[in-house]
């Protein structure tokens, strides 16, 4: 709110007891409206009204929460910004990924205490194209694929369109678990990033059932088909039963419940 302020008072600046305007009279009209409407957007309040770990002595407890380290250690850290807005969600995924790599950077035992990144949906911030709000993002996340194995980081990158991801994140990667591939310009994609040798094993990708995968490269001595365990529980991410559910869905929805769902930003 401070820098609001500032911006406000610039521009509404007058000078000789409001006889004239300021340099800067009238020329954040546009700029402050919109700020004020992030600021009364909830989704928003993570980066400008953060209720806790907002000041830098909290930068050590954000961190052993981020690597596992907090009150409750953990091998895994989910990071879920589905509910983080499109504009700030490039600069969120850089920052992260800078964290990854500037703390063990300067970690002593970095090789006793190895990081990896897994991003998922990674043709959506690491894209193929240059330039657009990602650029930012991918060129940290290709610099870790470059430079952070020297430093303990990782990175592993699951994606359904490897044609619309970065060239220089595939080319780092030295081993590929493939799931069912049903995209021609896809497979001719895969099929060019592995061995030559073992290019006529990508045609099965298309025979691959659920669960199913090939394996290559250094994770593997020999391409290897393998079925993948399923969780349990299992996550709720089946296909919705569309038939079924236009047939014997429900007459009514409680849409005032969803409304203060959508305004509060809240999931069941």
């Amino acid at each position: 709110m401070d820098l609001y302020r500032q911006f406000k008072n610039a521009n509404e600046e007058r000078k000789d007891f409001g006889k004239s305007k300021g340099a800067l009279f009238g020329q954040f009209d546009e700029f402050l409206v919109r700020m004020q409407s992030r600021f009364n957007d909830i989704r928003y309040d993570f980066l400008l009204k953060p209720k806790k770990r907002n000041n830098s002595e909290s930068l050590v407890d954000l961190l052993r929460e981020f690597i596992g380290l907090g009150k409750k250690k953990a091998n895994i850290t989910v990071i879920d910004l589905s509910s983080v807005p499109t504009y700030v969600r490039p600069a969120v995924s850089a920052q992260v990924a800078r964290l990854a790599y500037e703390f063990n950077y300067w970690n002593p035992r970095r090789r006793d205490f190895p990081i990896t990144l897994i991003c998922e949906e990674a043709h959506a911030y690491i894209p193929r194209e240059k330039g657009g709000q990602f650029e930012g993002t991918k060129k940290m996340m290709e610099r870790i694929a470059k430079e952070g194995r020297k430093y303990g980081v990782s990175i592993g990158v699951v994606s359904q369109r490897p044609t619309e991801l970065s060239e220089t994140m595939l080319s780092q990667c030295s081993s590929f678990i493939c799931l069912r591939i049903t995209n021609p310009d896809d497979q001719a994609y895969v099929r060019g990033l592995v061995p030559e040798a073992e290019g006529d094993l990508t045609d099965i990708l298309t025979s691959l059932g659920r669960g199913e995968a090939l394996v290559l490269g250094e994770a593997a001595p020999l391409p290897t088909r393998v079925q993948i365990y399923k969780p349990d529980p299992e996550p709720q991410s089946n296909d919705v039963d569309y038939f079924t559910s236009w047939r014997e869905g429900p007459d009514d929805l409680d849409v005032e419940g969803i409304v203060n769902f959508w305004r509060t930003q809240t999931r069941k």
